[in-house]
């Protein structure tokens, strides 16, 4: 199913009934790097005018250019799907249309394949992966781990998931798992919803040390290390890596950079609540300098 999109006023909606995820709207920026290194957003855009009163989340820029996110629409109280955005052709492309709910869409390394966290009819939370050109339904990644929250591809045979706890004695925890069979590695506890991989191949994730206390750390797949990059930004935990090794994360209604190696905390480089934007969730870096963005 294709269908044309529209612009329209960035304005919030109406709360959504209590079946059904929060509202949540999508906008696109360009990013431009300024002579002092700092970076800024320009020429908005807002793409879910589709869908204005209901649930647009989880972007993802695919190597096609297009942006696929998790959608629930306004009317659906069951399930969510997996969209595909073309900002060029101004298109909307519905991707899955199973009778369970999808979340987190993935370019797969290769090309070919995307992955996405399946909610099975027995409320399994299993990593599929799915042909690109949807030639199948797909199949299981890691047909033995049933609780993927969410998830980063690292290389063609090794994942990072997040994986989330069955109760006190299973706490949500971070774990590196290889698709030829090798036992989940074990990396860390209480982390973030946002997982990935760094210019420089690492994994980046937060780390909540505490309930004031979150950090963003960097972790090393050849010496099996975690650095604390910074501190993050009051109660953020989602974030976006520039291909200079910069961050960028949300507070509210105003985007922060964040350089390491050059500066100390983080810096805000835009206010967007001039767009009706009150909050920032998350964040999604695409080719061509481009910049999705969540808000509430």
């Amino acid at each position: 199913m294709k269908t044309t999109f529209l612009a329209c006023c960035f304005l919030g909606a109406a709360a959504l009934s209590a079946q059904q995820l929060p509202h949540t709207d999508l906008l696109l920026f360009s990013l431009v790097k300024n002579t002092d290194g700092n970076w800024s957003v320009v020429a908005p855009k807002f793409l879910s005018a589709n869908n204005p009163r209901g649930y647009n989340n989880q972007p993802c820029f695919f190597p096609s250019g297009e942006i696929y996110l998790t959608v629930q629409e306004a009317a659906d109280t069951s399930q969510t799907d997996i969209f595909a955005l073309d900002a060029v052709l101004k298109t909307r492309t519905q991707v899955t249309a199973t009778a369970e709910s999808e979340f987190s869409p993935t370019p797969m390394p290769g090309g070919r394949q995307f992955s996405v966290v399946r909610v099975e009819p027995d409320n399994r939370q299993r990593l599929w992966a799915i042909p690109i050109d949807r030639a199948d339904a797909g199949r299981p990644v890691f047909p033995d781990i049933d609780n993927v929250g969410y998830h980063c591809w690292l290389r063609d045979t090794l994942c990072a998931l997040y994986l989330v706890g069955k109760g006190p004695a299973d706490p949500d925890r971070l774990v590196l798992a290889g698709t030829r069979g090798k036992k989940p590695l074990w990396i860390a506890s209480g982390i973030g919803r946002c997982l990935l991989k760094t210019p420089d191949d690492k994994l980046a994730f937060v780390q909540k040390a505490t309930e004031q206390t979150w950090l963003l750390k960097t972790y090393d797949l050849r010496t099996q290390h975690a650095d604390v990059v910074v501190k993050t930004l009051p109660g953020s935990e989602d974030f976006a890596i520039l291909p200079d090794g910069t961050y960028l994360a949300g507070s509210g209604a105003k985007l922060y950079q964040y350089k390491p190696g050059v500066q100390t905390d983080w810096k805000e480089i835009a206010n967007l609540s001039k767009y009706g934007v009150k909050n920032i969730t998350r964040l999604a870096y695409g080719k061509d300098n481009r910049l999705a963005i969540v808000v509430q």
